[in-house]
């Protein structure tokens, strides 16, 4: 319990010691909020359970914004009172998040802590439906946090240079769906680049290099090391069109703490070919590639073989943004996309990539679209905004929301991750929708397991009166695991939807009725899930909600 809550210490010093301007604002809002929730659980054996359960939730929002300083602290404390027909409990559930960025010389050099301590959801085949009501026992109390700093020059005459160095902690709680082992992961982590000045008006370049360790202390686990550069280069030869030379280098290094070996999947390539580029924002680039040598799961006699590359960035206009890339890695065919549009009424992102990783690393490094901003103690999505550019920066006390979440094991198993993830919002006059897509494959390296989740979601918010909004929202999860004996297979559908009204009653007083339905089919893939692998969960409930400022 002590790895939970002795090391963000330093985050909180470094927030501590920076400078106070003359021009700062400080904020301090926060609210309570008190719900009955009456639910009616239902699974597959007829086994009925009636529970009723009366939460109180304080939450607590402090920012703080000047010149060259932006924080935010948020935390609440959730207590539930939970009355069953043959038993009565009682559960607390402390969680808070941070992020703070000082730039003490503008865009030149920043640096940023970020972090949270948060119960996240371990049973995997429970993705959408675990919460403090529901599988409660399914959540596992995870700390993460993050310190970064990034050197940037730009807009130079002959190069432009940018380095970033972090060092993040993730720790978690032991729990079965952990097989009883506990994250406990440092990682520390080095990227640069180099491009082209606006003098060179003939040779076009970009050079990226990255290093990153994770150390994984757990009794047989070593260190997991990646290191990627990527280098290419365009020499005009007639009006927009340039020879393309390129080179891709990636290795990953898995270490073993039972004995002195490791195992190490490295790929490298070059190539050549032609490149139609107007400017630095809309270009196209195919590329005929030579693998020069490789380690991993490619057959050997695949060597020699060639592949053809794709890299293109295109604007349309100042509204629309759109890049792809296609190639090979050490576990074959590799792509990534980027999309983006900002119109007046409508926002939309899409991100697609394919990379190596593990659960510590992507807690450490959440993705985030930012199709909606919102208050710090916003209910809904109502009370959320769309902002009018596509590299929006929130202020203070606003944060960006991510739509979905993501289905991770709370392990230290490494994996080839493939995953998509849309955003997409529309607000105007009364109305704001918001819809969201998500995918994911997790390819296990050091076993045979695969994990495949899909995910769709909508929200809908009707503003009905000035006083009162109509909120609805769906989310639907498939979930797919084949794997060897004794680990989870199956297949599962799990589906959670809910309605309700929320009135406003003068500006601090807030009366919500909610309407919520959970369901699950399919089979049972973990074994380990308290309702089985087919169950419905029909709630009913009434909260009030007192925000102060």
């Amino acid at each position: 319990m002590n790895c939970l809550c002795s090391k963000h210490n330093y985050c909180v010093l470094l927030i501590l010691s920076l400078p106070v301007s003359a021009q700062s604002q400080f904020n301090l809002n926060g609210q309570i909020e008190v719900d009955n929730t009456y639910q009616q659980l239902k699974t597959r054996s007829s086994d009925s359970r009636n529970l009723n359960t009366l939460s109180v939730t304080p939450s607590i929002n402090t920012s703080y914004d000047s010149k060259t300083f932006r924080g935010i602290w948020s935390g609440s404390l959730v207590h539930l009172s939970r009355e069953r027909n043959d038993l009565n409990l009682t559960d607390t559930f402390a969680e808070y998040n941070y992020s703070a960025n000082w730039r003490p010389y503008g865009d030149i050099l920043t640096f940023k802590a970020t972090g949270f301590l948060n119960f996240i959801n371990a049973n995997n085949a429970n993705f959408l439906l675990s919460d403090f009501l529901n599988n409660s026992q399914d959540l596992v109390k995870t700390r993460s946090n993050r310190l970064s700093s990034a050197f940037v020059l730009n807009r130079n005459n002959w190069i432009n240079v940018g380095a970033e160095a972090s060092f993040s902690d993730t720790a978690s709680e032991s729990s079965r769906f952990t097989n009883n082992n506990a994250l406990n992961n440092d990682s520390v982590s080095f990227s640069g680049n180099l491009t082209n000045g606006r003098s060179l008006e003939n040779i076009s370049f970009e050079f990226k290099g990255s290093y990153q360790k994770t150390e994984r202390e757990q009794a047989g686990f070593g260190d997991f090391i990646t290191r990627q550069g990527d280098f290419f280069s365009d020499f005009k030869l007639y009006s927009d069109f340039a020879l393309r030379l390129t080179a891709f280098h990636e290795g990953n290094q898995v270490s073993s703490d039972l004995d002195s070996s490791s195992v190490v999947r490295q790929f490298n390539s070059y190539g050549v070919g032609l490149t139609y580029r107007q400017n630095e924002t809309r270009y196209i680039s195919i590329t005929s590639n030579k693998i020069a040598s490789q380690d991993g799961n490619i057959d050997d006699e695949s060597s020699d073989k060639s592949f053809i590359g794709l890299d293109m960035q295109w604007a349309l206009s100042s509204r629309t943004s759109m890049r792809a890339k296609y190639g090979r890695r050490f576990f074959g065919e590799s792509a990534s996309a980027q999309f983006s549009y900002n119109s007046k009424f409508f926002r939309s992102s899409f991100n697609y990539s394919e990379d190596v990783t593990n659960t510590s690393r992507l807690l450490a490094n959440q993705e985030n679209l930012g199709v909606f901003v919102c208050p710090s103690n916003s209910l809904s999505i109502s009370d959320c905004f769309q902002p009018n550019s596509l590299s929006y920066s929130p202020l203070a006390n606003e944060r960006l929301v991510q739509l979905s979440g993501q289905n991770i094991d709370l392990q230290y198993n490494i994996i080839v991750r493939k995953a998509g993830n849309l955003q997409a919002g529309y607000d105007f006059s009364r109305v704001t929708l918001a819809f969201s897509w998500g995918y994911s494959e997790d390819n296990f390296i050091e076993f045979e397991r695969l994990r495949r989740t899909f995910s769709f979601g909508s929200q809908l918010s009707f503003q009905v009166g000035k006083n009162t909004v109509f909120n609805a929202s769906a989310d639907i999860a498939n979930i797919l695991e084949k794997s060897e004996p004794g680990l989870p297979n199956g297949e599962a559908d799990n589906y959670k939807t809910s309605f309700g009204v929320r009135r406003d009653i003068g500006q601090n007083l807030v009366v919500n009725f909610d309407f919520t339905f959970l369901k699950q089919e399919g089979d049972e893939i973990t074994g380990l899930s308290q309702f089985g692998s087919n169950f419905t969960d029909r709630r009913m409930s009434i909260s009030l909600v007192y925000r102060y400022d």
